[in-house]
């Protein structure tokens, strides 16, 4: 009975309070190995709870039949004692069951059934809808072995269901295609397999299991996937495509150990477990067959495998493609030369048929490879100025550089004598020699001229050699050297100071200077350089790295100061911003370059300037004749009666008031900034905003290390006169770790542009502490915008339908409507929406970190630093920081994985604070007990009068899987739907609460319900191009300037005239065309 198995590895099933004993509760099936078998179920003793074991009193299953039962009823007693102090609402039940008539409970073959204890007597049978009587809340999904006998593998009919509920008629159907291999028993409600199922012509079933519920003259129908998945067996022999067998490996150049010479592949239509990884390598062997030891010992063969996919009858099926590959083991001589064939037998070794193995073979070619240089003499020039370590070559022989495995080792033989100031040198890696000046003071002699060297090149592992002529050739006049210069080149910061020096591994006596290209942080970099050719190329070679003096750009180990990136290995200067230069075994610096470079000579200049007083003495003449005509021929005008003069503002730049209104530049308005001066921060002069037009108020908000100001800025972005803004800015405690934090926003909020994104205006990074300048937005947080709106009465709608007038007066103070919920959710779903296609996570996405301007406009902030400055009980401090753990997906808490759809997680949590007006989620729950709490399951229940479709979005946003989960793109067109429906609006904060747990984390009693998303749906839903030319003002030529669904209402006085519908929600459209086009020119 070993190979009984469950077509379904979990069950699912609710137990409510004083269900009578003996009441079934579901029932469940095993599928047979070979037909001889016979299922007997058994019960495992203990009961498995989330905090540890308890004895079974209550469930048992009959023996052959499968059907689990109540064998005593559960009363409030028992329920308090299964949920462990009453410290989860919902807790969950574990049973394991065997299909073993041993009563084992240790072998593998079992399943788990989930029940879960509701501290509530059963509901009414005609209060459930139609899918909870016709099937559990888990999906209908089964896994069925092939080539297996067929049985019966599931019940559509649920037992509790039909025990409880006999007044009621409930039947199925499964519909499938025609010719699938199940059929479905009316009477019994049983779906059999009715034959062997073969994986490798069908993977995957899919069904649909239709119920139909009357009672009376109701009838109500639900329909709901029914899967069948088909598990694999190794039932398929290895085969090769095309049957392509051989392969040709060559070896040449490649000579190194582990080089991949030629591949072979192989095919199975039948799956392999990647894991365990181990035993997946047994499953398939690759042999290399001979008994030659040399064979042996300098070939293996490596076997990778993947998954792919065939089409047999026009449905996807995976199979498995394996990989063969010969590689190298040690590395081969350059003399070695032979050729033979290497066979590799292939062996499935888990299938049992005939053609289990397939050879495969490699025709293997082993070249000899010569060592010799490609010319028989070579010849340098030197100049006679040339320092010491001057690179003025390289030697490398034939094909050198195409050599792996092969080392090669370079030296100068030279015969006895003293005018030889060249040496060579080689890296570890270096497959070429680098010829370099060794003795300068030699260079200086008259008597040497021509210098003849021998060069020899020497395999290591052969030691094979060969031989050719260097000769060197000193030419240049010496040049007097100036004094107080430093040895190295990278010392000097100014070009004018650098090209009068010379330094070590100069090759003319004098530095050379690299002017960079580009702003910022560029490889491209301005610096000082003994030979621009080899210094700085972002590798420290074998001569610079003889002495830290010669390339520190591309040597040093020491601290980099200013903006710039580390070289290969942490050495060297890879990018740097500005200027950079270097002192010796100390620290290296990059700035920014303050000196403009001259770009016009003196001749130049006399040029340019004889050329722009011709061209004045012209235009004044041609000027004179034009007005002595025109003044000739022309009648006089009349003399003015009045003179008209402009006056500028006397005040140079606007002026801040502190608190005793002494008047004072608005640069000393903010005390306690942080020090920039160890921190030079780029400037970004499309950002750049001057510090003097800025003048700051009153603080917003404020935080730990940082606070954001409300200010006004003068002729920002062009504007003529002053406009309101919000700045971010950091506190004297502030760290260079939050200073970077803020860079990073600043960064971020560059690349966002979108209606619901705040809008970065620009900065003040430069002479002074850094403020981000950003949208200003009137009524703040959404968490308090919402709370506030609880003070809001309901006086704003009238039993007759009439609104006042102080509606249309401002919009912005009305009472709350649903229709206004939503269209926050909405606004908030479209910026996320873009930020997701931007492939940029918020990971703290809140009611509080979203803004609300002016127009109820959703803003989406805080991509950073604003976390410190707003409400801080919402944080669990961590050793690494403040972590939002009631908004954070599970993935996050546990795993540390911040994704889009993380971000998905947190707006389900801020849809909750919506419809709760601000409430906080999990009420009466610590977030350090949160953490289990979302683990086992548990998710914040629907609030009270809440429509079934906001809540069921709310739970979709909360799937443990995070691809479960729906996009925003998905979201914002639910919403859409929704918004469309909200037209009867109720006045929520009628009903809130003034003191509830929903706003007190310090509380532990039951939440209290707020909202009542009782709406009728509207015949036509709006289309989301023409929601936003009326939100956001866009014009689209093609659509109305009504709405598609037009609504009648009256207004106090004024006669009938359409509105939108939701036209709570977007108040601004109420303005005719006429008036907004005249309002627009007012503000301009």
């Amino acid at each position: 009975a070993l190979g009984l198995y469950f077509p379904r590895k979990e069950y699912l099933e609710n137990v409510y309070i004083d269900e009578p004993a003996g009441m079934p509760l579901l029932r469940i099936h095993a599928l047979k190995d070979s037909p001889e078998e016979v299922a007997h179920f058994h019960l495992c003793q203990n009961l498995i709870i989330s905090r540890g074991r308890h004895e079974n009193n209550w469930f048992q299953i009959k023996e052959k039949s499968g059907v689990l039962y109540l064998s005593k009823s559960l009363d409030r007693e028992d329920f308090n004692m299964l949920s462990v102090g009453n410290w989860k609402p919902l807790p969950k039940v574990m049973l394991y069951v065997h299909p073993f008539q041993e009563k084992e409970c240790d072998s593998a073959t079992r399943t788990t059934v989930f029940l879960s204890l509701i501290n509530a007597t059963a509901p009414a049978c005609s209060s459930l809808t139609a899918r909870q009587l016709c099937f559990t809340e888990m999906d209908l999904s089964f896994h069925i072995k092939e080539n297996k006998p067929p049985g019966v593998f599931h019940q559509l009919q649920l037992p509790s269901v039909h025990h409880l509920c006999q007044n009621l008629s409930i039947s199925y159907k499964l519909i499938a295609a025609e010719g699938v291999p199940f059929r479905y028993n009316g009477n019994s409600t049983a779906v059999w397999v009715t034959q062997r199922l073969d994986r490798e012509e069908r993977e995957r079933y899919e069904l649909i299991a239709k119920c139909t519920v009357r009672e009376g003259l109701r009838e109500m129908q639900v329909e709901v996937p029914f899967l069948v998945n088909v598990l694999d067996e190794d039932d398929s022999p290895p085969f090769l495509p095309n049957g392509t067998d051989t392969a040709d490996a060559v070896v040449e150049f490649n000579r190194k150990e582990g080089t991949v010479l030629s591949t072979l592949t192989v095919y199975d239509a039948d799956t392999t477990p990647i894991y365990p990884l181990e035993s997946s390598r047994k499953k398939y062997t690759g042999t290399i067959i001979t008994e030659d030891p040399w064979i042996s010992e300098t070939f293996r063969v490596e076997h990778i495998f993947d998954e792919i996919h065939f089409s047999p009858n026009g449905s996807q099926v995976r199979g498995t493609r394996h990989e063969y590959k010969l590689v190298l083991n040690k590395s081969i001589s350059v003399t070695e030369h032979r050729s033979f064939q290497l066979d590799v037998l292939v062996n499935d070794t888990e299938f049992h048929g005939p053609e289990r193995s397939v050879m495969l073979h490699f025709n293997v070619s082993i070249l000899p490879v010569s060592i010799q240089f490609s010319n028989i003499t070579y010849q340098f020039t030197v100049n006679r100025n040339a320092e010491r370590f001057a690179q003025i070559g390289k030697i490398c022989i034939e094909n050198c550089m195409k050599f792996r495995g092969v080392n090669i080792t370079y030296k100068l033989l030279s015969p006895n004598g003293s005018c030889y100031p060249v040496s060579i040198q080689q890296g570890r890696e270096d497959k070429y020699g680098s010829l370099y000046v060794n003795d300068s003071s030699a260079l200086r002699r008259p008597d040497c001229k021509e210098i003849q060297y021998t060069v020899q090149a020497t395999d290591r592992q052969s030691r094979k050699h060969t031989k050719t002529l260097l000769t060197v050739v000193l030419e240049g006049t010496l040049l007097k050297k100036e004094e107080d210069c430093p040895d190295s080149c990278a010392i000097s910061k100014h070009r004018g100071e650098c090209e009068e020096c010379g330094g070590l591994g100069v090759l003319t006596g004098r530095c050379q200077w690299r002017q960079g290209s580009g702003k910022g942080i560029t490889t491209n970099y301005s610096t000082c350089t003994p030979s621009i050719k080899t210094c700085p190329d972002g590798v420290c070679d074998a001569v610079e790295g003889k002495d830290p003096a010669v390339c520190p750009q591309d040597c040093t180990s020491g601290n980099i100061i200013g903006g710039h990136g580390k070289g290969i290995g942490n050495l060297g200067i890879k990018s740097g911003h500005g200027i950079c230069y270097c002192f010796p075994r100390q620290n290296c610096y990059c700035e920014k370059d303050d000196i403009k470079e001259q770009l016009c000579d003196d001749l130049c200049k006399t040029v340019i300037t004889g050329a722009v007083v011709l061209c004045f003495v012209i235009s004044v003449l041609v000027s004179y004749y034009c007005i002595h005509r025109y003044h000739k021929n022309a009648p006089k005008p009349p003399i003015a009666s009045a003179e008209m003069t402009f006056r500028r503002p006397a005040q140079p730049y606007p002026i801040s008031y502190s608190s005793s209104n002494v008047r004072r530049p608005s640069l000393d308005s903010v005390e306690n900034q942080v020090s920039v001066d160890t921190f030079k921060i780029p400037e970004d002069p499309k950002w750049e905003f001057p510090r003097k037009n800025l003048v700051l108020g009153k603080t917003l908000g404020e935080g730990e290390f940082g606070k954001v100001v409300k200010a006004t800025a003068f002729r920002l972005k062009g504007r003529a006169g002053y406009t309101t803004v919000a700045v971010k800015m950091l506190k004297e405690n502030a760290s260079q770790s939050e200073l970077r934090d803020l860079l990073s926003e600043f960064n971020l909020l560059k690349q966002v542009n979108h209606p619901h994104v705040i809008k970065l205006y620009g900065a003040c990074s430069q002479d002074g502490p850094l403020y981000l300048i950003v949208e200003y937005a009137k009524y703040g947080s959404l968490r308090s915008f919402l709370r506030e709106s609880r003070k809001v009465g309901p006086s704003y709608m009238g039993s007759d339908g009439n609104r006042n007038s102080s509606y249309l007066d401002n919009p912005d103070e009305r009472a709350l409507t649903m229709g206004d919920l939503i269209s926050f959710a909405w606004q908030i779903s479209r910026g996320m929406q873009y930020l997701a296609e931007m492939k940029l996570v918020h990971r703290d996405l809140a009611a509080r970190n979203v803004l609300v301007a002016e127009g109820r406009k959703m803003k989406i902030s805080d991509f950073g630093l604003s976390r410190d400055v707003y409400e801080e009980d919402s944080y669990v401090k961590r050793s690494k920081g403040r972590i939002p753990v009631k908004w954070m997906a599970i993935e996050s808490l546990f795993d540390h994985i911040y994704t889009t759809q993380s971000d998905v997680w947190s707006f389900g949590v801020l849809l909750w604070e919506i419809v709760t007006l601000g409430g906080n989620p999990y009420p009466g729950i610590a977030p350090e007990r949160l953490f289990n709490l979302l683990k086992t399951g548990y998710r914040m229940e629907r609030p009270e009068n809440c429509s079934e479709e906001m809540y069921n979005l709310m739970l979709r946003c909360w799937k443990q899987e995070p691809d479960k989960r729906p996009t925003f793109t998905e979201i914002s067109k639910e919403l859409e739907k929704m918004m469309v429906k909200s037209r009867d609006y109720l006045d929520l904060a009628a009903s809130t609460p003034s003191d509830s747990l929903l706003y007190d984390d310090g509380l532990s009693e039951e939440e209290t319900p707020l909202v009542d998303c009782n709406n009728a749906p509207l015949p036509r839903t709006l289309p989301s191009t023409w929601i936003e030319n009326k939100l956001y003002g866009m014009s689209y030529p093609n659509w109305p300037e009504e709405s598609p669904v037009p609504l009648t209402r009256f207004d106090g006085t004024n006669s009938v005239f359409s509105r939108y519908a939701n036209d709570s929600v977007y108040a601004n459209w109420m303005v005719s065309h006429s008036a907004a086009k005249f309002m627009d020119k007012f503000d301009s």
